[in-house]
Formats: C-alpha cells, structure tokens, sequence
C-alpha cells in the first residue's frame, strides 16, 4: 500500500482526549468519567474533554481526509493511529450514533488492534 504523500503524517484532531484534573492519575478513574459520558457526552465535569467534542474533532479529520483523498480518484485506505479512547470515540461516528454517550459500550480496542471502518 502505497504511503500518501510518502510519509507518517500527524495530525493534531487525533490527540488523546484530555482528562483534565485526571491526567496522571490511576487508570481505574478514567471510569469515573465514561460513567458520566453516558448520561451527558457534553460534560466537562473533572474538567475533562467532552466526548462530543472528541466526536466532532475526529468526525472532522476523516471527513476532511474523504475530501482530500478522494479528489485523487477511487477508493482510499488510511490507518489513523490514536489513544483508545479517542478511536472508540470516533467510531460513534462511523456507527451513525447521534452523539458519544455509547462510545464505552462499543467492542473494547485492544493495544494495536486494526478495525475497518467505512464511510457510507
């Protein structure tokens, strides 16, 4: 498969979520926090990142990697590469969820898992 533009791109909208006062703490509190996205995926409690905001950054990259590699022509294949969260995150999307409150009750990424996903 050939490498787009012949290199590993980084791209910003792909960062790990921020866990505001968190960051750095046990992992067991990242808990604390999906428990609450499920009820209101716009909180900030913890001053952490919504997870409709993680939605609409991620949502915006692929759709705006659509745009620039579809203008090539034919099918594309990209391997986004991000923290778990953000990638569960983001496949609220790709599920046509209305919002990210679910993210948590998606099928768990293990470390370096690889799942298609499709635009439709």
């Amino acid at each position: 498969v050939p490498i787009y533009m012949g290199d590993v791109i980084l791209e910003e909208r792909l960062r790990e979520r921020y866990f505001g006062e968190l960051n750095g703490d046990r992992d067991d509190r990242y808990q604390e926090v999906w428990d609450v996205d499920a009820k209101d995926p716009n909180h900030n409690q913890f001053s952490v990142e919504p997870a409709n905001s993680v939605l609409e950054r991620t949502t915006r990259l692929v759709t705006d990697l659509d745009d620039e590699l579809g203008a090539v022509g034919g099918p594309w294949r990209c391997i986004l590469v991000a923290h778990g969260d953000v990638l569960q995150i983001m496949q609220t999307g790709f599920l046509k969820h209305d919002d990210a409150a679910r993210h948590r009750s998606l099928d768990h990424l293990e470390t370096a898992t690889i799942r298609k996903l499709k635009l439709t």
